[in-house]
């Protein structure tokens, strides 16, 4: 594959996880949070198992581990996330979100007590203002505060889940981990679902249209074809894709789902998406 085709590829990638923000919004009006991960996940898994089953062959210790520990922390995440998205609006949850990559290198910093780069703290910075001024246009609706803080948590705990997975694709096999990874959050949610709101399936032609594009585009597509992409491309190179995925929700939602956009949270929008830019241009590691 050319480096044209790979970048080809990973806009592709990255435009179908951005989707996946409106498409959960879009199911919560006729599904519980809960039911709407563990279907979507136990689906992600039957079909990725079926296809990669010879990556399932002969699972060592490091490789169980390391899906179990990435399946339990995208499940806390996917938790918090979906909660805040039924609050605010989806363009606003996944900008918040994507913030995580900017959360990564404070992580490391304290956990090795040094100081973050100049460029990582004045990205941060402006990051955080821009949700001062999300968090502005989305306290007309019900609650708007506390997704915004469900997502910040969301965002939060996105940030571990990143330095983990880097941890434990290096000790196992990369492909049966997040074969693994996406039973483990299948499994868990089903149990949340089970003794929280009980199970639910779609109701309806189009509630299974969208469930089924977030199970085979936005986790079997985007888990085995971003891999490829970034095979082609440089690490700085496949960063600043990243910011495809919350400025395609941010467009998504104002455009297909008629989320307002006021002086607020344009200038949010804007603020964040630069911090993610200036963040990701030759950079990287933090």
């Amino acid at each position: 594959m050319s480096k044209t085709g790979a970048k080809f590829l990973l806009t592709a990638v990255f435009i179908a996880r951005g989707s996946s923000f409106l498409f959960s919004k879009s199911l919560m009006g006729s599904m519980p949070p809960m039911s709407i991960l563990a279907v979507r996940f136990i689906l992600a898994f039957l079909i990725l198992a079926l296809v990669f089953h010879k990556n399932l062959r002969n699972l060592d210790g490091a490789t169980l581990r390391g899906g179990l520990i990435l399946g339990l922390l995208y499940t806390i995440c996917m938790i918090f996330e979906m909660y805040g998205l039924r609050l605010v609006d989806s363009g606003v949850s996944a900008l918040i979100e994507n913030m995580a990559i900017l959360f990564v290198p404070l992580y490391v910093a304290a956990w090795t007590r040094t100081m973050p780069k100049r460029k990582t703290i004045f990205c941060a910075v402006v990051a955080i203002a821009g949700v001062g001024l999300l968090s502005l246009s989305q306290m007309s609706f019900d609650n708007g505060l506390l997704g915004i803080f469900l997502i910040i948590c969301a965002a939060l705990t996105y940030g571990f889940c990143i330095i983990a997975t880097d941890k434990v694709s290096k000790e196992g096999e990369p492909v049966a981990i997040g074969i693994i990874q996406m039973g483990v959050m299948g499994f868990l949610s089903l149990i949340v679902a089970l003794f929280t709101e009980g199970l639910a399936l779609p109701s309806g032609q189009n509630q299974w249209i969208m469930l089924l594009f977030l199970v085979l585009i936005c986790s079997c597509f985007g888990f085995t074809f971003q891999p490829m992409g970034q095979k082609y491309v440089s690490a700085e190179v496949a960063a600043v894709f990243t910011v495809i995925n919350p400025l395609t929700a941010s467009i998504m939602g104002v455009v297909i789902a008629h989320e307002g956009l006021t002086l607020a949270k344009g200038a949010g929008y804007v603020l964040i998406l630069l911090a993610l830019l200036i963040y990701n241009k030759n950079n990287h590691s933090a």
